[in-house]
Order: structure tokens, then sequence, then C-alpha cells
């Protein structure tokens, strides 16, 4: 930022105000964390780096399937099924999410092998539902608790956790991207 500019929160349009901030948040870090994966190599963006639980494409998968898990199952009240996957989420976003939300063992689905533009793809589609289901909520409605497991959540919460979710992960993300692509290729016997 060069001297005189001014930084500023600009709400997304056609929706109540306070909707309209919580999704300039969100769009926010989605900014953040594409600019953390921009120009990755297909070999960073696979590999599991040593002392790294997660890849760059797992973590990528896990926060956009985890989105939709959140809008579709607490904020618009579907049940969550692992075989049928997220019940109730457009065709378009369930064809892009081709693996569950977890494994048997909770730990996040492994993702490899497909190229960035696939990931971008995905996490662009399911945004764009997203926007789609908040900017047609009334301010009500978006402040209406919901049952999400033991507690109650307001879809006003839901997007600022998931703002602080993909906030988190992108931490991760560059950490395991500056792992994978500063580590040396194994030597063969």
């Amino acid at each position: 930022m060069s001297r005189g500019e001014v930084e500023r929160a600009e709400p997304v349009s056609g929706c109540p105000e306070p909707i309209g901030y919580a999704l300039w948040h969100l769009e926010e870090a989605r900014e953040w964390t594409l600019s953390y994966v921009d120009g990755i190599s297909q070999p960073a963006l696979d590999v599991v780096p040593q002392g790294h639980r997660y890849s760059v494409a797992t973590l990528l998968y896990h926060i956009a399937v985890f989105e939709v898990d959140w809008v579709y199952t607490d904020v618009l009240g579907n049940d969550y099924d692992m075989e049928r996957r997220i019940p109730g989420c457009p065709t378009e976003v369930a064809a892009v999410l081709p693996y569950p939300l977890l494994l048997d063992d909770g730990s996040y689905t492994t993702v490899a092998g497909e190229p960035l533009s696939t990931h971008l793809e995905r996490l662009t589609v399911i945004r764009r539902h997203l926007i789609e289901v908040f900017t047609k909520m009334e301010l009500d409605d978006f402040r209406d608790p919901r049952p999400s497991g033991d507690i109650e959540v307001t879809p006003e919460w839901v997007l600022m956790h998931l703002a602080r979710h993909e906030s988190e992960h992108r931490g991760q993300i560059w950490v395991a991207r500056v792992a994978a692509e500063s580590s040396k290729p194994a030597e063969s016997p």
C-alpha cells in the first residue's frame, strides 16, 4: 500500500449491510489464500512435507468441503451423509466435491494429483453458491440460531467461523508450501 492509500472494507452488495460486511471479510480471507498458492508447482501442491500432516492440496480441499458442510448442513439444515456427501447442495457444488469431508478416523481426505486449476475452480464454484445463499438471506434469518450438533449457531457466526478457519489453514498452507519447495528431493539408492 502506498502512502495516502486507505484500505476499506467494502460490503458485498445486494444484501443487508451486516451480511455484506461478513461476506467481504470471507472474500478477503480467500484473496489471501489464493495469493499463497499462486504459482505453486504440482509437486509442492501434492507433497506432504516432512514433519507436516497434510499437503497444500489436501488443505485446499478441506477448506472447500468444510465451507459447503457449514452452509448446507448447519445454515440450511440438511443432514450430512458420508456416502451422499452433503444432501441439498446444488448439483454444481456436489460435482466439485468427489471426496468425503473426513475419513473414518476423523482425518482430512487426502487429495493429490489434481492441478491447481481444479482446486481454484472448486473454491470458486463453492464460494459463488455461498454468496448466493447469503445475499438472499434477510437480516433476521442471518441472526437466527440453528442447531449444530450440541450447540446452536447463527449464519452470522458461521461466516465469521469460515473466515477464521480459512485464515488458520492459510498459515498451514504457507508453511507446507515453503517446506515442500525448500526440501531436497530424496536421493536414489
